[in-house]
């Protein structure tokens, strides 16, 4: 299509074959700067263009605040509405509607759909950022998230594209947002050189990266043929349930080897500042979301959870996913390190302008048998069970801005208490 496609250095415009790619880490590719350049083009398109009609759809999060077009943000699997920014604290967020995206396989996207102008942007990982205006590319892409998601409620998208003629954008545009792209397609300056890790650390960092990523892909790809399997026609109800029992400990563990592969890189990229302290959290949203999650993964370990909080919980800032992470490593650490039978207690309270999480475990009964498995993981002899050390549990608290205390109480037992600031009130 002429005046379609824009070639920029590595900037990848060609035909795209399929929206999955390798389990992304946007964190580790030296491209992720094209996505956001991408990004900020986009905004500045929406400002000239201004559209007033049509649909923008994006994963993993919503990518543009000031646009009045109708929202749609696809979630990771596991994440809530909280996963967004507080609309209440932002009054510009436009009207969202979530979905689950189920796959961790997907990259990054945002697709723009109006009568003025359609755009597709892809961040595909080493390769960078695929974009196109391109109304083959845009129905191409679409087809294919459809078959991922193909019970979602997007049938206001399909009877659009279906009764709407895509055209290409005339060449001004599309060269306007090529300036745009090349002006902001900077690559940010390397930092200055960390502080090496001793050999010892560095070893078990590399090796719980690449047993998190040995581990992860092959349960991806289990979890999506059961979600293949659970909508075949006229399947048996028990069959069905099972299915979800089994789907559901896949994504436990999933998510248990992503906190394992988040701890290995903050530790390995140390950062002066709390790189995932922002965005603000519903708590009762958050708790509501995955507390049942949380009982569960202490009862595998015979550990009870029991949750005290008050009702109506201030809005905190931090971010939903990374404080979920948190508390998911917190549970998992003393899950594992408590002796069957504990009572493992999660105490929320207010504290001025903080919000105090304490865990607590009266009965302080440490299991005896376990073993340290380098400088990260603790390992259960009898079981073979692997989970990460106390060490490790600080680093994602850390990580996420929250202040740490660990202290004992002679009847309350072991006290770790987390202090989360709270966020001011709006009128």
């Amino acid at each position: 299509m002429g005046g379609s496609h824009l070639a920029i250095d590595h900037i990848h415009t060609d035909h795209i074959d399929h929206i999955h790619t390798d389990h992304y880490d946007i964190r580790a590719s030296d491209r992720f700067w094209q996505w956001q350049a991408g990004v900020a083009a986009l905004e500045k398109l929406l400002a000239v263009i201004n559209p007033i009609e049509g649909f923008l759809v994006s994963f993993p999060s919503l990518m543009v605040h000031n646009c009045h077009l109708k929202t749609y943000v696809l979630l990771p699997q596991g994440r809530s509405r909280s996963y967004l920014p507080a609309a209440a604290a932002n009054p510009a967020l436009p009207p969202l509607k979530t979905l689950p995206l189920g796959s961790e396989s997907t990259s990054p996207f945002c697709l723009l759909l109006s009568p003025e102008v359609n755009l597709l942007l892809n961040y595909q990982g080493e390769r960078g950022l695929h974009f196109s205006f391109a109304p083959e590319d845009i129905h191409s892409f679409w087809q294919q998230l459809r078959q991922q998601l193909p019970l979602a409620d997007l049938h206001p998208i399909d009877q659009w594209l279906a009764t709407v003629e895509m055209v290409p954008p005339s060449y001004r545009l599309v060269n306007q947002f090529g300036q745009w792209l090349l002006e902001l397609s900077q690559p940010q300056p390397l930092p200055t050189a960390a502080p090496k890790l001793p050999t010892a650390m560095a070893a078990d960092i590399s090796i719980l990266q690449a047993l998190s990523h040995e581990v992860r892909t092959p349960l991806t790809t289990i979890n999506t043929f059961i979600q293949l399997l659970q909508r075949q026609e006229n399947l048996p109800q028990r069959t069905y349930q099972y299915l979800q029992k089994i789907g559901q400990e896949i994504q436990d563990q999933i998510t248990r080897f992503n906190l394992w592969d988040q701890a290995a890189e903050i530790l390995s990229h140390p950062s002066p500042k709390p790189p995932l302290a922002c965005g603000q959290t519903s708590l009762d949203e958050l708790f509501t979301a995955n507390l049942c999650r949380w009982q569960k993964q202490a009862s595998r370990r015979q550990v009870k959870l029991v949750l005290d909080y008050p009702t109506h919980l201030p809005v905190v800032l931090i971010d939903a996913a990374s404080l979920d992470q948190v508390l998911t490593g917190l549970v998992e650490y003393y899950s594992q390190t408590l002796a069957p039978d504990s009572e493992l207690q999660l105490v929320v309270q207010q504290a001025g302008q903080h919000l105090k999480l304490e865990l607590r475990s009266p009965q302080y009964k440490h299991r005896s048998d376990l073993a340290a498995l380098g400088h990260l993981l603790l390992w259960h002899p009898a079981t073979g069970q692997l989970s990460l050390n106390f060490q490790a549990a600080k680093l994602l608290i850390e990580a996420v801005g929250a202040k740490v205390i660990q202290r004992r109480d002679r009847q309350a037992g072991e006290i770790l208490t987390l202090y989360l600031p709270i966020a001011e009130e709006r009128g």
